[in-house]
């Protein structure tokens, strides 16, 4: 855990300067985001559930030509599991990841460099989402934390595809708040190129333009109550239409561990009851309560089928934008103890995450 713990400290140590020196908390984003980015990138094969199936898919499109690549778009099969006479498996991915893969081993002839870049970009367009979409230059500290520590940016050493795809459609609302929307399709779309699941924050700008929000807050909770009760519908229209995720619904690959994540939750909860209590909020205040109260929803499904999480995820992104905003609704006093407990809550889910034996730092190259 030495190297999470250090990063930790840094990015603290980090804060404490810039508000002492009276910098901007720009240069706090920048530095963290590059201090995540490194250790993200740098991470050995063994650092994540799923790195070396990363690292295989690189040097199978490097043994790749072009022509190959593109030949089945939209997927690419990248590998071929026989099963003797019971036949195989056909492991694929989105044509255009696996050309991007193909883009980096071209020139750098290593596949740590996939790593790397991706953690670049993932991290640039996170930093650019957080930094767009905060209501005052000082939620700055509080976002970078919220966002290091909850589920999101430690997902990024098993699910890098996702996290990825999330990050460029995270920029997408960016446009719809200038009613570029046209923009912002583009940029779902290159998204879902990464990650066909990135279709999904549709929803998230069609929540972000729906006026009155006050209004059909109810009917938004009401679905979200009837979700468990609707999943087998959602199962059979998913396998028709997109069959390759139909076992996000179906399936439990690994158990869901509560612990503190119940705290985290209660405490949404309690935010949530309290920011729909006032008659104040603004268009984006209610859009965090939309995001907020679905990605709860989404989440209480994933205790049982917790492939579902990764549909959740792209509700997630409200978070750091949600706790920093909810400081608003304290005064001066309490808002240092409201502080105080994020804080301490999201030390705690990122030492969590941390201790983890698939999260066991060792260093690529």
């Amino acid at each position: 855990m030495t190297v999470y713990i250090g990063l930790l400290l840094f990015i603290a140590i980090v804060a404490f300067i810039n508000k002492k020196t009276n910098l901007s908390p720009k240069y706090f984003l920048w530095i963290s985001f590059m201090a995540m980015t490194l250790v993200l990138g740098l991470r050995g094969s063994t650092v994540g559930e799923d790195t070396k199936m990363y690292l295989s898919v690189a040097n199978a499109a490097s043994r790749m030509s072009w022509k190959e690549i593109f030949s089945s778009f939209p997927t690419t099969e990248w590998n071929f599991i026989s099963y003797g006479i019971y036949g195989g498996y056909s492991e694929q991915t989105e044509t255009i990841y696996m050309a991007y893969n193909k883009l980096i081993m071209s020139v750098f002839h290593n596949p740590q460099w996939v790593l790397i870049i991706t953690a670049a970009i993932t991290c640039y367009f996170m930093m650019r989402f957080i930094c767009n979409n905060v209501e005052q230059y000082s939620d700055l500290y509080l976002a970078t934390y919220v966002y290091m520590c909850d589920s999101i940016y430690m997902s990024s050493f098993n699910i890098m595809r996702q996290v990825l795809a999330l990050s460029i459609a995270a920029q997408a609302i960016e446009e719809v708040k200038q009613e570029k929307y046209k923009k912002a399709i583009v940029w779902v779309a290159i998204a879902a190129c990464f990650h066909l699941s990135a279709l999904l924050f549709v929803a998230v700008l069609l929540i972000y333009k729906l006026k009155e929000k006050r209004k059909y807050y109810k009917w938004i909770v009401l679905g979200v109550c009837i979700l468990p009760v609707a999943l087998p519908l959602l199962t059979t229209i998913v396998s028709r239409i997109l069959p390759k995720y139909v076992s996000y619904l179906q399936t439990s690959f690994w158990s869901a561990q509560a612990k503190g994540t119940l705290v985290l939750w209660g405490i949404i909860i309690i935010a949530i009851l309290i920011m729909i209590r006032r008659k104040d909020n603004d268009e984006r205040t209610w859009w965090l309560i939309y995001m907020a109260t679905i990605y709860i929803g989404v989440e209480l499904i994933g205790m049982r089928y917790t492939v579902i999480s990764r549909v959740a995820m792209y509700f997630r992104i409200g978070l750091p934008l949600f706790f920093p905003t909810m400081k608003k609704y304290f005064n001066t006093n309490s808002r240092l103890i409201y502080v105080g407990g994020i804080l301490f809550v999201m030390t705690w889910s990122f030492l969590s995450y941390a201790s983890s034996p698939a999260r066991l730092y060792t260093f690529g190259f």
